[in-house]
């Protein structure tokens, strides 16, 4: 886990939420060992060091210290030796530790770190889980971390980049810091292209949805075409209500594309009856309707957002066709809260796969990142814009679109979905480009959706 959460000011964990800790035990012991801070490290601070160091800087010092071994372990690649560093809640997310440590060898294995870096420690933040949004945690020590690889030209193409900007979070539950976000060893750190790794295949259904609530009304559009482009697009709220149930009663897990990602390019299991859950164009309905139903369930999504669009309301001159966006503040907190945030291009209307280099930088390219500049996470995910898939089935592709492939791991994504006629469940790491999706239709009953699943 990254630690993809925002401040806060008071320690605790929700549900689990995990508690603040013995403080004042891991003072004394900080004291006891003469951990002292930055400021009194330098050879000519005497004044400073006749100071006793102040409780809060106690703690700084010894998380700063249990950040510096984890990292120095992971340039190392002594990922076993991590294990024992790790909150509960970060150990039972992979499921044991020989998963770990198998994951994390095909990952970093073949790279050679050449440097790696730990910041100033930051108490009173917050964590959430990429993994179960209803895992969360205050009280946080955030400590920024940075990787820096010998060899250059990693795939995909911003994957060095979103190694300098990373954290460790940390918790403090019994006197002892704990990592509990792990940066560059987490289940959703941004991925990197391992060339060689043995083909895999998984069976996950990737459910694709784009508006939820109520249906459009006819009179409030100017023309059919558009009316029914807009009800085709719509699941109404009580429909998503029963789907999510659904899939809460039946022990389904949400996953992320990343930690889909994990399973096939780098070995890692995935828990019982995954699914993955998107949403295409960055509405603002589901923000309304679908998000509350899915932190009751503590399930995360992907949200593939038209960075064009944010904070707009479209209409014509007349408030009919209307269309709502998300607004920054939204999609922050989505990111913050669990959720992913991925990349629709500037307006979802360029065929990209039939456009020139530079029309295709600026749709999706400079979408990209935007969105991850104003997130702070690292944007490795794209839904293809303007037109569905021009074959049947996500499997297949034809030269315009396998000269595109190359050029969008260039760029900085690592995978990509499609909205196929064919609908499938099954993912191939040979065909990270086209990973299929089940496009969930209004009106569906529960049975269909059920089939859906399989």
């Amino acid at each position: 886990m990254t630690g993809r959460g925002r401040r806060a000011e008071q320690p605790a964990i929700a549900t689990g939420r995990l508690a603040g800790g013995s403080v004042l035990l891991l003072v004394l012991a900080v004291l006891a060992t003469g951990c002292a801070g930055p400021a009194m490290a330098g050879a000519h601070d005497i004044t400073a060091r006749r100071h006793v160091t102040s409780p809060r800087r106690a703690l700084a010092s010894a998380v700063e210290a249990q950040a510096r071994l984890f990292m120095t372990r992971f340039r190392a690649g002594m990922f076993d030796r991590q294990w024992p560093q790790l909150a509960p809640e970060a150990r039972a997310a992979w499921g044991s530790r020989a998963a770990r440590d198998a994951m994390l060898t095909r990952k970093f294995g073949r790279l050679r770190i050449a440097a790696v870096g730990v910041g100033p420690a930051a108490g009173g933040g917050t964590w959430t889980s990429a993994e179960n949004t209803r895992l969360t945690a205050a009280g946080v020590w955030r400590v920024p971390v940075s990787v820096r690889f010998a060899s250059a030209g990693l795939q995909p193409g911003d994957a060095e980049a979103s190694y300098t900007r990373l954290a460790l979070d940390l918790i403090i539950p019994s006197g002892r810091p704990l990592v509990l976000g792990e940066g560059p060893a987490s289940l959703d750190a941004p991925l990197v292209e391992r060339a060689g790794a043995p083909v895999r295949a998984a069976r996950v259904p990737i459910l694709m949805y784009h508006l939820v609530g109520q249906y459009p009304a006819r009179s409030q559009w100017t023309d059919d075409y558009g009316y029914r482009i807009e009800a085709g697009l719509t699941v109404p709220t009580a429909q998503f209500a029963a789907e999510m149930a659904y899939l809460a009663g039946h022990r389904y897990h949400a996953i992320s594309l990343t930690r889909l990602a994990d399973n096939l390019l780098y070995g890692l299991p995935l828990p019982p009856r995954p699914v993955v859950l998107t949403f295409d164009d960055g509405r603002l309905s589901p923000w309304v309707n679908a998000v509350p139903v899915m932190r009751r369930y503590g399930f995360t999504a992907e949200f593939f957002v038209c960075a064009g669009f944010i904070g707009q309301t479209n209409q014509t001159a007349s408030h009919l066709n209307v269309q709502r966006y998300l607004s920054w503040s939204q999609i922050n907190s989505l990111a913050g809260d669990g959720f992913w945030i991925e990349d629709h291009g500037q307006k979802d209307i360029s065929v990209l796969w039939s456009v020139p280099p530079t029309v295709l930088r600026a749709e999706v390219d400079q979408s990209a990142r935007l969105l991850a500049a104003r997130t702070g996470q690292p944007v490795q995910f794209l839904a293809y814009t303007g037109a569905l898939w021009p074959y049947a089935s996500a499997a297949q592709a034809g030269p315009a679109q396998e000269a595109l492939f190359p050029k969008l791991a260039q760029i900085r994504y690592a995978g990509a979905v499609v909205d196929s006629s064919l609908p499938s469940t099954v993912e191939s790491s040979r065909q990270m480009w086209q990973l299929p999706r089940v496009r969930i239709f209004p009106g569906e009953s529960i049975t269909a959706f059920a089939a859906a699943l399989r």
